[in-house]
């Protein structure tokens, strides 16, 4: 609800603090400043804590019990993830406004960049650790039967430290992915020292999509851990639809998709003319 507000709050922010005092101006200015920090540090807290794992079970009729509290979500691994997200898109903003402006806001954007994408190194580096010897992973020890219907307690899970690392050992290509996640940070690095703007945009767009699949990568096939009961942990299994209701999706979004895809760029025609 908080990220909700903050993403609604925006567009308001934009229109209005031209029309009104310094004063207002300066309110709005950090109103809005607030509205683009909330919600990727709220998104990177809970990706932090997935990886830790998330207080809920299952209670013998299949009903979600869930014990945490938003308090509990606030502890340290989860607020490093929280400035791990802050920071990451913080570069890939910084760089695209390397592109569209000039003069002092261009050098502004070159610092705040460079900034950046030091803090996201160091962050993604510190959560790394972080989860190789201080977070116990999750690992599948027995799963039901691939031509059953799965249930999210019919198979045993296991907690072990540096568990999240066995997709890595198990899969070696996708040790490209934190690879690529530090390769891109440190390109935004240089190529925002030599003011190469563009090249700094794709190298920050590197970073973020690493980071994101590097922490994918670890978590499959599991969604939602269970810190409670391990067993009880969602999986890619677990979570999906039916198949009749994946197939009706398909077929919504083959239906769909071209309306969506004419709209979008007949809007961007519309912006690209009024410049």
């Amino acid at each position: 609800m908080l990220c909700l507000s903050a993403l609604l709050f925006r567009p308001l922010g934009f229109r209005l603090r031209h029309q009104l005092g310094a004063r207002q101006r300066r309110a709005w200015d950090c109103g809005l400043f607030a509205g683009g920090l909330l919600p990727p540090l709220v998104f990177g807290i809970t990706f932090g804590n997935l990886l830790q794992g998330v207080p809920f079970t299952f209670d013998d009729s299949m009903r979600l019990q869930y014990s945490g509290s938003f308090a509990t979500l606030l502890n340290p691994f989860g607020l490093l993830a929280g400035l791990l997200s802050v920071s990451m898109l913080a570069l890939h903003g910084a760089t695209w406004l390397q592109q569209q402006g000039g003069g002092a806001l261009r050098a502004r954007a070159r610092k705040a960049a460079i900034l950046a994408a030091v803090a996201t190194t160091v962050l993604f580096a510190a959560a790394g650790v972080w989860i190789a010897c201080g977070i116990e992973g999750y690992r599948i020890d027995t799963m039901p039967d691939a031509g059953s219907r799965f249930m999210p307690i019919a198979k045993m899970v296991g907690r072990a430290s540096g568990a999240w690392l066995d997709n890595y050992t198990r899969w070696p290509p996708t040790l490209a992915l934190p690879i690529a996640a530090f390769a891109g940070a440190l390109l935004s690095i240089r190529f925002s020292v030599r003011d190469q703007a563009r090249a700094a945009f794709v190298a920050s767009g590197v970073t973020v999509a690493a980071i994101i699949l590097t922490a994918g990568a670890a978590m499959f096939p599991f969604v939602l851990p269970s810190s409670l009961a391990p067993g009880s942990s969602l999986t890619a299994w677990d979570a999906v639809a039916s198949h009749a209701s994946l197939a009706t999706m398909f077929w919504m979004v083959v239906a769909t998709m071209p309306v969506v895809i004419c709209y979008t760029s007949w809007v961007q025609r519309l912006v690209r003319r009024s410049r």
